[in-house]
């Protein structure tokens, strides 16, 4: 496949993905506020926290996900069908051990941490604690399906993986509005039995699609423990990095839930889900991305591969200054639009938490190149070395009796951290130049953010602050934000680029 073929794929399923992102996203944000108003800010900040101690365990499955991933496109790459029918049965194999070592940590540590360390009131306990167990067995299903979900994504059918996805999200809107006819007193302990529901369901999709169209998830092959051995040396090393993944996702959760009150996670939940749909304005395009990074790495195509870890981190962060200019100036507004009252401290943890997803948005193509070498070991270690650091850090700022933004005043100076780890391995790793990464690639972004940045906010004063206003101003913003990202955050070939593609769709105008 050429390389204007592979091009033309990947903006098909980043189209796709972005149907994708826009339904998830709507219908997301509906059901975090239909949420929010049926089980109020204290049962909202217990959901969160006790299940997100639960996610806190699949650290070992997060790493299995990288490594699923990158054998199959592997695979694929090669075109070895034989060997991807071993890479998906050791895969399968693996989270089947996955699934039995959460439920073990769960079950012990993790009832631990629940009886002896979070802050619940004591009246909240035990519908805490069936909370506790439904988002077990959520996990349990999600560890399972995982390798079902990689060879959808590896085999680039979008289109399945996107309405899938939108599938889950309307069944999770369903649950949400089940709630409000329901008395107070069972609405928490519902949500949880319904929300593992949801999961089973997806589960259900994933595995007879997956069974009726991909042929290496038909059957199960004999164990091979050469493929056993190498794929778990791989996830092991990934493990590391997934490790601080889960140390500043629910590890910063868990220690909101030690120093403060359920409303503080409440606030940390809700500003999560505004940063998770913002990040999927560059997620949905990676998902697109990442087959044929892997893929061109398989086929030793460094010219290609080189030039789509470049213009993927820079394209990704442009796609999310776009839309997080505007949010993050606006984020009062927007917020109180959404959830009605705002609890406090949600807009301060929602532009910190932006910021970080601008960093994650560079950072996404430099994770991936480095899987796609097979070869991970120094660049886990140094980076989520880098990364381990955020909790700890968070602690002796809580303990000093600092606030609760501080602790994503850590994330994201520990973040901008970990991406000068990244590039520093990989120039050792793939010979990345580390100057011309700069020049192409940070530079551009720091001009667009120091020029769109203040110009925006200083317009935001004249607009009025009200529905119209703000859609007048997201619109103007964005205006704003694209025509400096022309002017200076692109060169002159790609400017070129854009001319004639738009003269070409004039000139179909036209005719």
């Amino acid at each position: 496949m050429s390389a204007s073929e592979q091009n033309k794929r990947i903006a098909k399923n980043s189209i796709l993905l972005y149907v994708r992102m826009i339904a998830v996203m709507v219908i997301g944000l509906f059901t975090s506020r239909v949420v929010l108003q049926a089980l109020g800010v204290e049962d909202y900040g217990i959901y969160n926290l006790v299940g997100g101690l639960v996610a806190f365990f699949t650290v070992i499955n997060a790493a299995m996900l990288s490594a699923t991933q990158r054998f199959i496109n592997y695979g694929l790459g090669k075109g070895d069908q034989s060997q991807l029918k071993v890479i998906f049965s050791t895969a399968c194999t693996i989270h089947l051990i996955i699934a039995a070592l959460v439920l073990v940590l769960a079950e012990t540590i993790g009832i631990w941490l629940f009886t002896h360390k979070l802050l619940i009131p004591h009246e909240k306990l035990p519908v805490s604690m069936l909370v506790f167990q439904m988002s077990m067995s959520t996990v349990i299903i999600q560890v399972l399906t995982l390798p079902y979900n990689a060879v959808v994504v590896a085999h680039e059918k979008m289109a399945v993986f996107a309405t899938i996805s939108v599938i889950q999200s309307i069944l999770s809107l369903g649950v949400a509005l089940s709630l409000l006819p329901t008395s107070d007193n069972e609405r928490l302990k519902l949500y949880a039995i319904l929300t593992c529901c949801v999961q089973v369901i997806i589960a259900l999709f994933y595995f007879f699609y997956c069974k009726a169209k991909f042929n290496e998830s038909r059957g199960w092959v004999k164990f091979n423990k050469a493929i056993f051995k190498e794929m778990s040396v791989f996830a092991g090393w990934c493990m590391v990095g997934c490790s601080a993944g889960m140390m500043y996702t629910q590890g910063l959760n868990i220690l909101l839930g030690m120093f403060f009150m359920p409303y503080v996670n409440a606030a940390r939940g809700l500003a999560v889900t505004v940063q998770n749909a913002v990040s999927q304005i560059f997620n949905n395009v990676q998902i697109a991305v990442v087959p044929q990074l892997l893929q061109s790495y398989a086929r030793k195509d460094f010219s290609y591969f080189s030039s789509l870890i470049f213009k993927s981190s820079k394209y990704f962060s442009f796609l999310l200054l776009l839309v997080a200019v505007p949010i993050g100036i606006r984020a009062p507004y927007i917020l109180r639009l959404w959830l009605g009252e705002l609890p406090e401290y949600v807009v301060v943890f929602v532009r910190i938490l932006l910021c970080v997803s601008l960093v994650d948005a560079i950072s996404g193509p430099l994770m991936r190149a480095s899987d796609a070498t097979g070869d991970i070991k120094k660049y886990h270690l140094v980076v989520g070395g880098v990364l381990m650091t955020i909790v700890p850090v968070a602690y002796i700022f809580l303990k000093l009796g600092y606030p609760p933004q501080s602790v994503f005043f850590v994330y994201l100076i520990i973040s901008i951290l970990a991406l000068g780890a990244r590039l520093i391995i990989l120039r050792q790793k793939i010979h990345l130049s580390v100057r011309a990464y700069i020049t192409n690639v940070i530079l551009p972004i720091i001009y667009v953010i120091i020029t769109a940045l203040p110009t925006s906010y200083i317009l935001s004063q004249y607009i009025s602050f009200d529905f119209v206003g703000f859609i007048l101003f997201a619109i103007a913003s964005t205006i704003i934000t694209a025509a400096v990202i022309y002017a200076c955050g692109i060169n002159h070939d790609e400017r070129k680029f854009i001319k004639d593609k738009v003269s070409i769709i004039l000139n179909k105008i036209h005719d």
